[in-house]
């Protein structure tokens, strides 16, 4: 499972999330960060759960090719998963797996608002927390709207952006390979 703690994610990170909480407690939204560091097998779970086998397996060849065979080889390993499509990213493509990002979502009357209809001032006043220190709110993206997701650097996954030896290196940093 995921972590909660604050304190697994990179300390610029941490520093950033705790403003956002202080803040949107400034302004009286309650809100729970339910997802920090993933690990890279939950990761691989979360992609496989809503793809067909023949996708899965395409997504381990490219990572094969690309030189990521020991990100292949979790994605494989993991086996079959079902659920709905909450995530875009594989293992290693999203910045939970590096510390970089949270998940999040206010609570309304002590439970959380799933739902944006269900809260759109709380949610949009979520993102302008999470803009104002800094952060890229995925709430704001065009492709994949994802309101929960909040992320150190915007744009592209962490294999578009660093070497396979990198990669592994960043990773076992964090105690993940």
């Amino acid at each position: 499972m995921a972590s909660r703690s604050l304190d697994d994610l990179a300390p610029e990170v941490k520093q950033k999330a705790e403003r956002v909480l202080q803040v949107c407690d400034e302004v009286e939204l309650n809100l729970l960060i339910y997802c920090t560091l993933r690990t890279l097998e939950e990761q691989s779970k979360l992609y496989r759960q809503s793809r067909s086998w023949q996708e899965i397996k395409t997504k381990i060849l490219k990572y094969k090719d690309r030189g990521f065979s020991y990100l292949a080889d979790i994605l494989d390993g993991v086996g079959p998963c079902n659920g709905p499509h909450v995530t875009n990213a594989g293992p290693g493509e999203s910045w939970h797996n590096y510390a970089e990002a949270w998940d999040a979502v206010p609570l309304m009357g002590g439970k959380p608002a799933w739902k944006y209809s269900d809260g759109k001032e709380e949610w949009d006043a979520y993102g302008e927390c999470v803009v104002q220190v800094g952060m890229d709110w995925a709430g704001n993206w065009t492709h994949f709207r994802e309101r929960p997701h909040a992320q150190l650097r915007s744009g592209s996954n962490p294999l578009r952006i660093f070497a396979p030896d990198k990669i592994y290196e960043i990773l076992s940093q964090n105690k993940l390979i």
